[in-house]
């Protein structure tokens, strides 16, 4: 283990004292080492592990910019900077459009460190999944669908940097295994998931069923069937929005 790697371990250690994983008693601190670990097997210089331990500390601890700077370096520096989301005090929906456009623009490394975060806390939720099935969403401000609306546009920013970054395409699966929890999909299923963008007809659910899709189906189409009786424009808008993301999704397979 290199000096400058040992460093930023006792450095977020420090920083993230006392802190737990959302709804959880686990203490925060195992999702930057986790981040870490990844980037580590998947081969990243030192500097890009460093800011993986690091990647949290400006947005969730009282770190500053200059401090950060003084103990790391500048590279390790921008690395976090990119990693970071802008203002807390942002709506979520705003935080969330800010990282998705400002992917296609980022180096192979800070696409690296940004989707093994994502990737982490993936297999973290994923665990959780298995043991508490859909409970588990309740502990975000957002639940399900925004998440799969969030996970699935990223992936959709990235489809033109997936055959250079590899840990895009490890991403691509457990994103689809998680949200719509089948390991592959065919151009019946893209048939299957247009036709019943907007509701669900009795003919289609044997269909879906066998396709493993019928779950993932029911979620949208009762989420939206709730959003237009609300009247709430806005959220109709984001509706379409969650639906071309998840069918440009699919797309991404192929």
């Amino acid at each position: 283990m290199s000096r400058l790697i040992e460093k930023a371990m006792q450095f977020a250690a420090i920083k993230h004292k006392g802190q737990m994983r959302k709804g959880t008693n686990i203490p925060y601190i195992i999702h930057p080492f986790g981040v870490a670990l990844i980037l580590q097997k998947a081969k990243q210089r030192d500097e890009v592990i460093a800011a993986g331990l690091l990647h949290d500390t400006l947005e969730d601890t009282n770190t500053t910019v200059a401090e950060l700077c003084e103990h790391f370096g500048e590279e390790v520096l921008k690395l976090v900077q990119a990693a970071s989301e802008p203002e807390k005090s942002l709506p979520w929906e705003e935080r969330k459009k800010h990282t998705i456009l400002s992917l296609p623009h980022r180096s192979n490394e800070e696409i690296t460190l940004i989707i093994a975060d994502k990737l982490h806390n993936l297999r973290s939720i994923q665990e959780d999944v298995e043991r508490e099935e859909d409970q588990v969403w309740s502990r975000f401000k957002r639940g399900k669908r925004d998440q799969s609306w969030y996970y699935m546009s990223i992936l959709h920013a990235l489809k033109e940097k997936k055959r250079d970054i590899p840990i895009i395409r490890v991403f691509e699966k457990e994103t689809q295994n998680l949200f719509i929890g089948k390991e592959a999909l065919t151009l019946k299923d893209i048939d299957v998931l247009f036709s019943c963008a907007y509701g669900i007809y009795e003919s289609q659910k044997a269909k879906l069923h066998e396709r493993g899709l019928l779950k993932f189906v029911k979620e949208v189409s009762i989420a939206g069937e709730a959003i237009y009786r609300s009247g709430n424009m806005e959220m109709i808008c984001k509706k379409e929005e969650f639906l071309l993301s998840s069918i440009q999704m699919v797309h991404l397979f192929y």
